[in-house]
């Protein structure tokens, strides 16, 4: 299961008051946690319902209000983009509970585990190694565009089960993640910035754990 993802970062230049660096990571690190938290408290409640989104239902919370919540993003006022972050947290949240209802918890609970341990060693070679990272943005895109194309083929045709699909797909956001963070060392420190690379943080994180999980499923 691939999620929506924010290839780029809206970076707005000279839209607000910048804040000290200090600031500015402590912001991003406190956006990306309340959405992770979000999604996740969202999530463990409709587990305990009997919702089950049909299919228009789940184009509806898995598409389309989240895709209007990063166009809302884009507003270079950060309460406005803040308000489209939600728009894609909640969202996901209330069609993730469902989807993972028969999942064994101690499952998620060690997925989730690997994917922190994951993104903390991912986040830090973005800081570390901007030269790598300033150069693979265009193979990245392209290979999330074959990574979209399976996943679409795979819900017309069910019978093309690629499990090896799973592993690339958590390295391509692997990946995405050292590439957002090195994004972060080089935009201009606002609070709306942060809360737009927060949302592309979100986004890999996400997608990294769903793809480790069905990995893991197999």
């Amino acid at each position: 299961m691939t999620l929506l993802k924010s290839s780029e970062v809206f970076d707005h230049f000279g839209s607000a008051h910048q804040v000290s660096e200090r600031t500015f990571f402590g912001l991003l690190a406190f956006f990306v946690t309340y959405g992770l938290a979000g999604t996740a408290l969202v999530a463990d409640y409709m587990m305990g319902t009997t919702f089950n989104p049909g299919t228009i239902v789940s184009l509806i919370l898995g598409l389309a209000i989240p895709i209007a919540g990063i166009f809302v993003s884009q507003s270079d006022k950060w309460f406005i983009s803040f308000i489209g972050y939600n728009m894609v947290l909640l969202p996901f949240g209330v069609i993730l509970g469902p989807a993972l209802r028969e999942t064994d918890p101690d499952l998620i609970r060690n997925v989730a585990g690997i994917t922190a341990m994951v993104t903390v060693i991912m986040g830090a070679s973005g800081v570390m190694f901007p030269r790598f990272y300033s150069q693979i943005g265009g193979a990245l895109f392209i290979a999330l565009l074959g990574l979209v194309g399976v996943r679409i083929l795979q819900i017309f045709v069910p019978a093309l089960d690629f499990t090896w699909i799973d592993y690339i797909s958590a390295g391509i956001f692997s990946l995405y993640i050292g590439y957002d963070m090195h994004r972060a060392t080089r935009v201009e420190r606002t609070v709306d910035n942060a809360v737009d690379i927060a949302i592309s943080l979100y986004l890999d994180i996400l997608n990294l754990f769903l793809s480790l999980l069905s990995a893991s499923r197999d």
